[in-house]
């Protein structure tokens, strides 16, 4: 559409052109005297209120043209809003996801260093080279640490867990 309206201005120039030396050929050659020629290029007012009125067509028409590319840019920059908005909102939710997801992995670091530490006291405890000093400072630190992870459970919500 928009190469369509681009050929119709050089056509209407060419088209005015055509007839303006058409007119003037004509008159020549039909009118044999020169006062009978100014009489009709007296005549000629007309014309000149034609395209005159012409010219002012031509000017609406480029404003309605120019109206519809405004509203179309409206348009266009309202959906450049809206898929701007729903751009952010998925990066705030990708944002929040990854956020929990970095809670969620350092609970479960913290869970498995407790848990290698338990494991730690479990040998300790088993080992029967150990005085019961050693023993009974292990099931202390491992009943201790065991109630630290039973905490830590306790504070993840369902809706944190990954089913």
């Amino acid at each position: 559409m928009k190469t369509k309206n681009k050929n119709i201005l050089p056509l209407l120039v060419l088209f005015v052109i055509l007839v303006w030396v058409v007119s003037g050929i004509i008159i020549y050659y039909l009118v044999p005297n020169w006062s009978d020629r100014g009489t009709v290029g007296d005549m000629f007012g007309a014309v000149n209120a034609l395209y005159s009125g012409l010219a002012f067509v031509g000017l609406i028409y480029t404003i309605i043209m120019q109206r519809e590319e405004i509203q179309l840019n409206r348009q266009e920059i309202e959906m450049n809003r809206k898929e701007l908005k729903k751009s952010a909102n998925a990066q705030l939710q990708s944002q929040k996801a990854l956020q929990d997801q970095v809670l969620q992995t350092n609970l479960t670091t913290k869970i498995n260093a407790m848990s290698t530490i338990i494991n730690y006291y479990n040998i300790q405890i088993a080992n029967p080279n150990n005085s019961a000093e050693i023993v009974e400072r292990a099931k202390l630190k491992r009943k201790k640490l065991i109630h630290a992870i039973d905490e830590l459970i306790e504070g993840v919500e369902d809706s944190d867990v990954d089913e």
